[in-house]
């Protein structure tokens, strides 16, 4: 060996011994305070009880009125079953994987410890746990959740005097019938009939590698949720029983290729009230479990089904129990048929909320509830939301940003580039355009060019910031399919939302723009009585009141004169939104009174178009049967028009602008309304859209010196101040037949013979002259108007 390689050697020891040293050194200077902190931790702790170790005690959940609504209870699915019944290939998968040195530590592993030290330091962080099987039985019985040195020291300590009570095997089978692996499923004779439709005793050996995976994450590692998940982490146990001798590496490869048969989920109907909602406040209590407490899933859920845990809730029974029933009468749905699931179709899911509090009144997630599925459509379907997105996505921001329900967008043919050489021509569901429309007008009519040509203008960067202002979160900013997309505007969105997500974002409105995070579980409370977890719901100013007053005006006309008429005879006031997507695959109705808010969707589980179906029928007509419920006994009450606003304002609603001596003389009859304005947006000039002028009747043309008097008429007209394009197929706005001619008459070439003398033609007289250049003719009949043309922006009709 060189010098060289002998020095490098030499300074490796060196620098290995320093380490030991230095970390010896301050073992030495830890010791007595570290024995004193341990003594102090260990004098806390719970006294060591046997009978803990009997598993569960029930969970209570309650309503608003603090009424029972349901009792958990793990053993609603735990059979019992002794250790011979076990096989020893499912015994040693566990050890295998969760305690390799089972059989001879004492209830704590100190190799395990000093390495889950070594590596949580490196990485500066928790990423490997050290807890033995022991370890992990005693900090479900006898401790609280909470993630600290004091429990961990606790956890030790019973782990030892457990070990010191009971031998290996006491253990290992009071470990082996409390675990969780999901899908209700408690212990490993429950959990195999779970999955394989069997006894555990008569697993196979592929078999009990797989539902040894499954504790460390029963959400994550179901092979009915991620099957691919939990036969790698399968191939990982069978990989380390090879390597520990427990089975041979052909009996591991021979598991590894063994198909998997499971048995299907069974439909255990629910013995508890609400069950969707309750489903959801499992759901919601595990996430704050993990997040709060920093518990592993399957300890989170076990503490819900086993610690004798008061959970206490938002929900009104009385809105539910109505929710439900409307939901299951097969009269509120155009058709009912089953899929190939036996699930009946088409479903629906309806939440209602107090957007003032956050609290969710009632949630349910089908028409019936159906546990085999273990799927809530109201928080958990994402599913393309249509036209209800257009005031979240496009139109707060717009009169955020000076807009007004009185701007006018031409509702007109338009193409936008779309990548690849190709174009985007947007449509409307009536498959016409209207022309000149007010912002209020598109909503309540639900016209999509106009909500395009808005969020077009705008930016599209600037409609997504006010959404997730709002309360949308699950909008796809990044990747090669994302929502920086115009059609975003028609709610063609990648992942799409849910129920409970979007009625957040209307509640945001109703609630004079501060968003309230929609929240189930008031508080829980621990079997001592200690208050381990009280919910205040997140809340943030989303925009400002008058802004949302506007909006809620707004939405206000698509009861009163648009899509949502069914419900105009709703005894409180209502703003809501209609969305029908392509091929009527979802439909919606939002809504929102003073008082509560309200979502109801319907549609296939899997995308399928229906028939008969819209947002302002079905589920229009449904939130109202619940709303009536829930509005029996409310107070009488109107939104409230805050400070800032003017109005109401008379105006145009061809322009946008004050009125005209001709704003009401318009062919189709008063084009004038009334309208609110946050203070400052409110129009200052006078309507220009609309104008006189002379029209020869029998042409329909603009009328010459030439043409008799008798067929000239004064006559009003609108003149854009942007002309419109035609679309691909010709099409042109509906109001195009209300422009201004743009020909003269060319059938009268020549003067009368006789000019009747009573007879004032506008060009006869010089005195008129001036009257007759204003009028846009000069003395030779010509036309000048062409040369006092306004020219303006496309789309800035309006910017007061």
């Amino acid at each position: 060996m060189s010098n060289k390689k002998k020095n490098i050697k030499k300074r490796k020891i060196l620098n290995w011994r320093s380490i030991i040293i230095f970390i010896m050194v301050l073992i030495i200077i830890g010791f007595g305070t570290g024995i004193g902190v341990f003594a102090s931790y260990v004098k806390d702790a719970p006294e060591f009880d046997p009978n803990k170790l009997k598993p569960s005690e029930t969970s209570i959940v309650y309503d608003q009125d603090n009424q029972v609504i349901a009792e958990l209870h793990g053993e609603q699915n735990r059979i019992q079953v002794p250790l011979e019944k076990i096989p020893k290939n499912l015994i040693n998968a566990f050890i295998a994987i969760e305690d390799q040195y089972f059989y001879s530590h004492k209830g704590v592993n100190i190799r395990s410890i000093i390495g889950s030290l070594a590596t949580n330091l490196v990485h500066g962080g928790i990423r490997r746990g050290a807890s033995t099987i022991t370890q992990q039985l005693v900090k479900t019985a006898f401790l609280s959740p909470e993630q600290s040195l004091k429990r961990k020291a606790q956890e030790a300590w019973l782990a030892i005097q457990l070990e010191r009570h009971y031998t290996k095997n006491q253990i290992m089978e009071f470990y082996l019938n409390q675990i969780y692996f999901g899908h209700s499923a408690y212990g490993v004779e429950s959990a195999a009939d779970t999955y394989f439709g069997k006894s555990v005793e008569d697993l196979t050996l592929a078999e009990a590698a797989m539902l040894a995976g499954i504790p460390k994450g029963p959400a994550y590692y179901s092979p009915y949720t991620n099957f691919d998940k939990a036969k790698e982490r399968q191939e990982i146990i069978l990989n380390a029983m090879a390597e520990m001798g427990f089975i041979s590496e052909e009996e591991a490869e021979k598991a590894k290729q063994e198909e998997i048969k499971l048995v299907g989920i069974k439909d255990v109907a629910a013995d508890y009230k609400a069950p969707y909602f309750t489903d959801y406040v499992i759901q919601e209590l595990a996430a704050l479990f993990q997040k709060e407490l920093g518990l592993p899933e399957d300890e989170a859920y076990n503490k819900i089904y086993t610690g004798g845990l008061k959970i206490y809730t938002t929900v009104d029974m009385e809105i539910q129990e109505e929710a439900e029933k409307v939901l299951s009468d097969p009269k509120n749905y155009p058709y009912s048929k089953n899929d190939a699931n036996e699930v009946v179709q088409p479903q629906a899911a309806a939440v209602i909320i107090d957007p003032h509090t956050g609290y969710i009144k009632a949630l349910v997630g089908g028409r019936e509830h159906q546990r085999k599925l273990g799927f809530n459509r109201a928080s958990q379907a994402f599913r393309q939301p249509g036209s209800t997105f257009k005031p979240i996505l496009v139109y707060t921001a717009a009169i955020d940003m000076g807009y007004t329900a009185a701007t006018v967008i031409d509702d007109s043919p338009v193409s936008f580039p779309s990548g690849s050489g190709t174009v985007w021509s947007p449509k409307n569901y009536t498959n016409d355009f209207k022309g000149l429309t007010t912002i209020r007008k598109a909503i309540a009519n639900s016209v999509n060019i106009v909500a395009v040509k808005v969020f077009n203008e705008i930016g599209v960067d600037r409609g997504i910031e006010y959404a997730q202002k709002l309360g949308i979160k699950n909008l796809i900013l990044t990747g090669d399919k994302n929502d920086r997309q115009l059609s975003a505007a028609l709610g063609g969105i990648t992942k799409g939302v849910t129920p409970l997500e979007l009625i957040s974002a209307f509640g945001t409105l109703a609630n004079e723009g501060t968003h309230v995070e929609p929240i189930a579980i008031l508080k829980v409370v621990d079997k001592s009585g200690r208050t381990i977890f009280e919910n205040k719901p997140e809340m943030w100013s989303a925009v400002s009141k008058q802004t949302a007053f506007i909006m809620t005006d707004m939405l206000r006309s698509v009861v009163t004169e648009g899509t949502g008429k069914r419900v105009a005879d709703f005894p409180f006031p209502v703003a809501g939104k209609t969305g029908t997507t392509s091929d009527d695959k979802d439909v919606w109705w939002v809504g929102y009174t003073p008082h509560l808010a309200g979502v109801v969707w319907m549609g296939h589980d899997e995308p399928t178009a229906m028939h008969n179906v819209a947002g302002g029928y079905q589920p229009a007509l449904m939130w109202k049967q619940i709303m009536t419920v829930a509005h029996k006994d409310l107070p009488k009450a109107t939104f409230v028009k805050p400070d800032g606003i003017v109005g109401p304002i008379a105006v145009c609603i061809d322009s946008g602008d004050l009125p005209s001596e001709f704003c009401s003389k318009d062919p189709r009859g008063n084009r004038i309304r009334q309208e609110y304005f946050i203070k400052g947006t409110q129009p200052v000039k006078t309507c220009d859209v609309h104008i006189e002028d002379f029209i020869d009747t029998s042409t329909n043309c603009l009328a010459t010196e030439f043409c008799p008097e008798e067929l000239v008429q004064r006559q009003v007209f609108i003149k854009r101040r942007v002309p419109y394009s035609p679309s691909s197929s010709g099409q042109i706005p509906l109001d195009a037949k209300y422009e201004l001619p743009t020909e003269y008459c060319d059938v009268h070439k020549s003067e009368p013979v006789i000019t009747p003398p009573d007879m004032n033609f506008p060009w006869d007289d010089d005195e008129d002259t001036n009257e007759n250049e204003e009028n846009g003719f000069n003395k030779n009949g010509n036309d000048d108007r062409e040369n006092n043309e306004h020219n303006h922006n496309n789309g800035n009709n309006n910017s007061n």
